[in-house]
């Protein structure tokens, strides 16, 4: 098992624990999962999908028919519904919690991702949303170093030159433009206002940033509130959005004449990721 995969899995662990423990979903809540799979190596226990106790009160959605047939097939209890992320098919407030597990950076734009954010926010009472941290020093998708800290999707440039391919376990060169487009802390809060945005790492700095917002009300014990406070007190996270954005733009000007323009590709299906 490579280091990834058990930073992976990890992360992922660490996510789900902070899930339960703050959220405290019950029998009673109905539950929507934006963006879920079923493991495709067979391993479980690494998705909500896998753990939640009360599975005919979650509804998992998927763009891809192809997922949602797999979760289905794994767990009949579950309701599983093919569509959009950025359209979601329900009404306002309808569910009492909505999850989603690095999905929004592959749904394509930012004006997209907003689109998502809006939609998840409508149809939940509460949210749990993740994706990779957009400064984080390692690319996790490309597993490449440092090129997320150029300016502006040049790191798409980059992964056209050189990038691991998780089907074929090897890095490849030559390549299509990769389709996601990775978030800071400043966009994630800026897709969901008046919601805590969380800083979760494994290693020596955040590789995952959550939205946790939306009817806090009655989680017990003020655990949210000291979750806010520890927020506010790591800072620097806005400050550096700005700070590696001026540092990169020579470096990204000079990827950029080697590989060529491109904006953010459309939604895909994740690879292995923090």
């Amino acid at each position: 098992m490579s280091c990834f995969t058990v930073l992976s899995k990890l992360s992922r662990q660490r996510k789900l624990d902070l899930f339960y423990r703050l959220l405290r979903p019950t029998e009673h809540m109905r539950v929507l999962d934006v963006g879920a799979e079923a493991n495709p190596n067979g391993d479980r226990g690494l998705q909500l999908i896998d753990s939640y106790e009360w599975k005919w009160n979650l509804t998992a959605l998927n763009l891809c028919e192809a997922h949602v047939g797999r979760i289905t097939e794994q767990y009949p209890q579950i309701s599983g519904v093919v569509g959009d992320a950025c359209r979601l098919p329900w009404p306002d407030k309808y569910f009492d919690i909505v999850y989603s597990n690095a999905v929004i950076e592959h749904v394509g734009s930012y004006a997209r991702q907003k689109q998502m954010a809006d939609e998840i926010m409508r149809v939940g009472r509460r949210w749990f949303v993740t994706t990779p941290n957009r400064w984080y020093p390692f690319e996790f998708h490309l597993r490449l170093p440092l090129v997320t800290w150029l300016a502006g999707d040049t790191y798409l440039n980059a992964a056209r030159i050189v990038r691991y391919d998780h089907a074929r376990q090897r890095y490849t060169f030559c390549n299509p433009k990769a389709e996601f487009r990775l978030m800071t802390c400043s966009e994630m809060a800026s897709c969901f206002p008046d919601s805590t945005i969380v800083k979760q790492r494994v290693t020596f700095m955040a590789e995952t940033l959550i939205a946790l917002g939306g009817d806090m009300g009655r989680m017990h014990g003020g655990e949210y509130e000291r979750m806010q406070l520890q927020t506010e007190n790591q800072g620097g996270y806005f400050d550096a959005d700005s700070r590696l954005r001026a540092m990169s733009v020579g470096v990204s000007c000079m990827c950029g004449a080697v590989a060529g323009g491109g904006q953010a590709g459309a939604e895909s299906a994740a690879c292995e990721s923090i």
